[in-house]
């Protein structure tokens, strides 16, 4: 068997739903039985997804809104931000939509070199988008950082945003996304949606893959 790594928090990759399970659970009420080490992911894998996912994509690039250069490791993308996107660039999180939330933080990574997240910490999409991404039907969430804010504040939940969105509302969740060039481009049209194909690697019983969305506008 073949083993293909691709987690952590350099590595642009796709999670599936079995990426996550809580309490003995996959999406759905699915046994966490049917994911593991020997026999990977015979249910929920990354592998429904062989025919690509392509959908409207929306970025919502927090530091330009805020005029700063990076949203600080601890802090995140709140409620705050998706609102004012609405109100400023003039789009709103519909239906099936790939939502892309932009920090800043791994374009610094780039610059200055590598950080230790575990000491660090990390920004990402604040828990409190959780309801929201809930009422509007996000189908995939994705960022420029691993998706959760370090050190998250709870006692239970590691990686809240992966716990819940993916076990509770059945959000397919993109990983250390490069979006400072998709920022450029989005500021030079004034334009904040397109059209985003995300392909992942056909590998039977994974529970992610690495990918390279493309956006085009």
């Amino acid at each position: 068997m073949a083993l293909v790594h691709f987690l952590g928090h350099t590595i642009t990759h796709i999670d599936s739903l079995a990426h996550f399970f809580w309490d003995g659970k996959l999406y759905n009420g699915k046994p966490a039985s049917l994911v593991s080490v020997n026999g990977g992911a015979a249910s929920h894998n990354v592998d429904v997804a062989n025919g690509g996912i392509i959908a409207r994509g929306v970025l919502v690039d927090a530091p330009l809104l805020r005029g700063v250069d990076l949203i600080e490791r601890g802090d995140g993308v709140a409620l705050a931000d998706i609102e004012q996107a609405a109100r400023e660039c003039g789009v709103a999180v519909e239906e099936g939509d790939v939502l892309l939330l932009r920090t800043g933080q791994l374009g610094h990574r780039e610059r200055t070199g590598p950080v230790d997240v575990a000491v660090a910490g990390s920004s990402g999409p604040l828990p409190e988008l959780l309801p929201l991404l809930k009422e509007r039907g996000v189908a995939v969430l994705g960022s420029d950082t691993g998706n959760d804010v370090a050190p998250t504040g709870y006692e239970r939940f590691s990686n809240p945003i992966h716990q819940v969105g993916i076990v509770a509302l059945g959000l397919w969740i993109l990983d250390n996304a490069w979006l400072d060039d998709l920022a450029e481009a989005c500021k030079a049209r004034g334009r904040w949606e397109f059209l985003i194909n995300i392909l992942p690697l056909r590998i039977p019983n994974a529970t992610g893959s690495p990918v390279n969305p493309v956006a085009v506008f």
